[in-house]
């Protein structure tokens, strides 16, 4: 009993990331599947990466870790799926931490029926969250590149300046504040992480800046596999 209620005390007192997102970026996802779910009813959606979280009760949870919420154990870079044969794909905040990621999104495309879509959300700036590994970073051209197999017919900003600011100003003064010492070091990323929320919540005053995704945190796109682009 005790030791429960310190890993709950933990994890209240842990902060997230420092990150505003706008209604309209934290519907996005379900949005999406919204539209999956009128396009291809009865199709095969998965969500790679999933770790504990669940979209809907139709879709297949993918992650190379087990854990209460997963359905199938796999690797990003192995998929255990068939060719063709999945309509629909959700990966967000999982490229980062895959160390082959031309691989990984060559075996999204592999396991994708043509005309199936995927959503992707990728990081741009923001500082290393290790999982147990955090390998990349990209800006909208080089996903473009990485993604070049796929039509991309959506491209938006998960969390604009102000949270990568807010990412930055944590790791920043934990480190400043750490003496060099390891555990300070863990405390300040709570610490600061709490005190960083203000600087993230200037992405409302972004919200409609055409020149926020400069320095965005993350951004997010929908792709189509296209039998054109698959056969040329």
């Amino acid at each position: 009993m005790v030791v429960e209620t310190f890993n709950r005390l933990r994890h209240c007192l842990a902060p997230t990331h420092p990150t505003y997102q706008s209604k309209e970026s934290r519907n996005r996802v379900m949005r999406f599947l919204a539209e999956e779910e009128t396009r291809s009813p009865h199709g095969l959606s998965l969500n790679i990466g999933s770790g504990g979280r669940r979209f809907n009760s139709k879709m297949f949870n993918l992650d190379l870790y087990f854990g209460e919420q997963l359905d199938i154990q796999g690797d990003l870079l192995y998929l255990p799926i068939k060719n063709e044969s999945v309509d629909t794909i959700v990966c967000t905040g999982v490229l980062e931490h895959v160390s082959d990621p031309h691989k990984a999104v060559e075996e999204i495309y592999r396991a994708l029926k043509f005309g199936g879509r995927i959503f992707l959300e990728t990081p741009f700036m923001q500082t290393i969250h290790a999982v147990p590994n955090d390998f990349c970073r990209w800006t909208p051209e080089g996903l473009k590149k990485l993604m070049n197999s796929f039509d991309i017919h959506e491209f938006n900003i998960v969390a604009r300046p102000g949270s990568a600011l807010a990412w930055q100003f944590q790791e920043t003064m934990a480190m400043l504040f750490s003496f060099n010492n390891e555990a300070l070091y863990k405390v300040g990323l709570r610490v600061f992480g709490w005190l960083a929320i203000p600087l993230s919540l200037l992405d409302i005053l972004l919200e409609r800046n055409p020149m926020a995704w400069h320095a965005a945190s993350g951004f997010a796109y929908v792709a189509l596999k296209n039998r054109r682009k698959g056969e040329g």
